[in-house]
């Protein structure tokens, strides 16, 4: 049976495709939308639909799709070797790939182990650090987060992760994984405020490490930006205290970039933009520019010379086939170097703060509670009214969405929250096109409640 015969409206039988984080009831019961091609900034459908590809797929294509570059180079390694694990043996994409990373990852960031994607190297890191305490001789192995953290959906960072639907019916977690507050205040404060409400979260560090035993505590897990929860990027002050925090109590900075590595918040690395210095930092999405799987989780010499000596003991007993695939490796060092010698990253930071000034101006209308942006990563808070600030309701939203793609916005919705995580290559013509399209669209949304 065709493609064409079970899609897009295919009835349950016919349908085998199991999507994920998707109500599969209300794929069966609506056309479903298929996407046939890419190019550039923009995705097509079963029906040559045009779509305006404002999340860059899943944050992982800011290059834009079609690039014949990254597609010739991954072809060009797949004819020369089309596979190679690297289980104690190597290849040369990958040899070539850890090198580039080393030169450009922050800080002390030195050694680098290949993974498949993003939940993969945070996984790894989790297992990295735990490790090295025990080759140490330490009992430390406790992992601190975020509440509203996105980490990935395997079992040790789903633990880590902090959002609770996404761990319901998957229990028990893992033991050892503990939250603290984010950053962030829906109340509306003074820059003085919220500054302080910042540090007070930061404080939250101390006191669970304190709480817990400073010698149980082997990590802290966290997204420099969070995405999923809502692009919210604290100030200086709040990187200053954890960074003071960790080195005082010999807790690992974990820095979890899968989503803002690679230009996303205006810097190469969110690590950049705030003075971190990390112990491990975890990369995927964009690190091959969406053309092939890869992931990376990127540690300090210090933990690596732990994990040297000819004691199969000490060997870092972690990994999986496809990590570090020779197409990946050849997708990578090909997206990395069109992303930094393109200026598109100075291009997107700029772009960016225009369309962050732009999407402000949503605050004006009845059911946009806040806008927020960094860079390239935005968010906008829906709700019913704005003087109850009750949540935009799912019925609501899913309205929004239907009008969204209607309207050839590819946007993505978490919640009654809108994000946007535009590719670098839109011009000022795209930006027009999402902010009138929003406008538009929620404009009309009272009318729906």
């Amino acid at each position: 049976m065709s493609l064409a015969e079970v899609s897009p409206d295919a009835s349950e039988e016919q349908y085998h495709l199991w999507h994920p984080f998707t109500q599969m009831q209300k794929v069966l019961n609506a056309q479903n939308i298929v996407v046939e091609r890419g190019e550039g900034p923009y995705l097509f459908d079963q029906n040559d639909k045009r779509y305006l590809n404002l999340t860059s797929c899943l944050w992982n294509a800011p290059l834009g799709l079609g690039r014949s570059e990254i597609i010739d180079a991954i072809t060009e390694q797949l004819n020369e070797l089309s596979f190679a694990a690297l289980f104690r043996t190597a290849h040369r994409p990958a040899i070539k790939l850890a090198q580039r990373l080393s030169e450009i990852a922050p800080g002390r960031l030195n050694r680098v182990f290949l993974t498949s994607n993003g939940s993969e190297s945070v996984e790894s890191a989790i297992k990295m650090v735990r490790q090295y305490f025990h080759h140490t001789g330490s009992k430390k192995y406790k992992v601190i987060s975020l509440l509203n953290a996105y980490h990935g959906v395997s079992y040790g960072a789903l633990a880590a992760s902090g959002f609770a639907e996404d761990q319901q019916g998957f229990g028990p977690m893992p033991e050892g994984f503990l939250k603290i507050p984010a950053p962030f205040n829906r109340d509306r404060q003074s820059e003085e405020e919220r500054a302080a409400f910042e540090v007070a979260c930061a404080k939250e560090l101390e006191r669970t490490i304190l709480a817990e035993g400073a010698d149980s505590v082997a990590m802290f897990l966290i997204e420099p930006v969070q995405g999923m929860g809502g692009a919210i990027a604290p100030g200086q002050a709040y990187f200053d205290v954890i960074s003071e925090t960790c080195r005082r109590y010999d807790v690992k900075l974990v820095v979890d970039e899968v989503t803002t590595g690679f230009g996303r918040t205006g810097t190469l690395f969110a690590s950049e933009r705030f003075n971190l210095d990390p112990d491990v930092m975890c990369l995927g999405k964009a690190i091959s520019g969406g053309y092939f799987p890869l992931g990376a989780a990127v540690a300090t010499d210090e933990i690596w010379d732990v994990f040297l000596s000819d004691s199969d003991g000490t060997r870092f007993n972690h990994g999986s086939t496809n990590a570090g695939h020779p197409g990946a490796c050849a997708a990578g060092l090909a997206a990395i170097d069109i992303l930094t010698r393109d200026n598109l990253i100075e291009a997107a930071a700029e772009r960016g703060a225009t369309f962050l000034s732009d999407l402000r101006q949503l605050k004006e209308l009845q059911v946009v509670d806040d806008v927020r942006g960094i860079g390239m990563l935005f968010a906008i808070d829906l709700v019913r009214d704005e003087a109850g600030r009750e949540p935009l309701d799912a019925a609501a939203m899913d309205m929004v969405a239907k009008a969204c793609y209607a309207r050839g916005l590819w946007i993505h919705f978490s919640g009654n929250r809108i994000l946007l995580l535009p590719p670098f290559i839109l011009g000022d013509e795209h930006f027009a096109e999402a902010f009138a399209g929003l406008k538009r669209i929620l404009s009309r949304v009272p009318a729906w409640i």
